[in-house]
C-alpha cells in the first residue's frame, strides 16, 4: 500500500509543473527543452523517486523539498509560480509530511528557511506580488509553529524574523500586508 503522503506530493508536483509549462516562456519549447530545464528536470527526477517508494519516510525530506525550494529561489519564475511552490511547501508543513524524528529533517528545515527567506521571483503586478509576499510570511509562520520548526538554528529563526519585518515594513505595501497599518499581519489572530 502506497503512503497517501506520496500522492499529496505528486499532486503538488503536477500543479507547479503545469504552471511552469503554461508560462509564456514555455509556449514555444519542445519536450527536449523540457529535459534541459533544471526546474522541470528536478521535478521529473522527484516523480521517478516517488514512484519507486511506498513510504515517504524512505527518503530524506530534502529529496522531496528540493524542487519546490529551487522554484522559490529561482529569479526566472513569475510571482504566481513562486506562490504555487510556496503553497506546496506550506501544505507539506501543515499536513505534517515532514517527520520531525527523521535524521534529515534539520537539514531540510534549514534549507527551507534559507530558500523562503531568500525567495526571488519576476514581479508581475503589485497586487500579485503582495500575494506572494503574504505566502512567504505564511510559510515562515507555519515553519516556526510546527514541530519540525524546533530543528531550526537560532540564526535561522533570527533570519526568519528579519525577513518578516522587512516584508511588513516595506513602504510600498498596501494596508493588508503593512505591519504599520495592520499589526496582526505576521501572526494572525491568536
Amino acid at each position: 500500500m502506497v503512503d497517501k503522503n506520496i500522492y499529496i506530493i505528486q499532486g503538488e508536483i503536477n500543479i507547479v509543473v503545469g504552471a511552469i509549462k503554461r508560462n509564456a516562456r514555455w509556449s514555444t519549447h519542445t519536450p527536449l527543452d523540457e529535459e534541459r530545464d533544471p526546474l522541470l528536470h528536478s521535478f521529473g527526477h522527484l516523480k521517478e523517486v516517488l514512484n519507486s517508494i511506498t513510504e515517504l519516510s524512505e527518503i530524506e525530506p530534502n529529496v522531496f523539498l528540493r524542487p519546490f525550494l529551487e522554484v522559490i529561489r529561482s529569479e526566472d519564475t513569475t510571482g504566481p509560480i513562486t506562490g504555487l511552490a510556496l503553497t506546496s511547501v506550506n501544505k507539506f508543513l501543515s499536513y505534517a509530511l515532514i517527520d520531525p524524528t527523521h535524521e534529515g529533517t534539520a537539514e531540510g528545515m534549514e534549507n527551507m528557511a534559507d530558500a523562503v527567506t531568500h525567495a526571488r521571483f519576476v514581479g508581475t503586478d503589485p497586487a500579485s506580488d503582495e500575494v506572494v509576499l503574504m505566502k512567504i510570511l505564511q510559510v515562515l509562520r507555519t515553519l516556526l509553529l510546527t514541530p519540525v520548526g524546533a530543528h531550526l538554528t537560532n540564526e535561522s529563526v533570527c533570519e526568519i524574523m528579519q525577513s518578516c519585518f522587512r516584508i511588513c515594513f516595506e513602504m510600498r505595501l498596501s494596508g493588508y500586508l503593512s505591519l504599520k497599518k495592520n499589526p496582526r499581519t505576521m501572526w494572525g489572530p491568536t
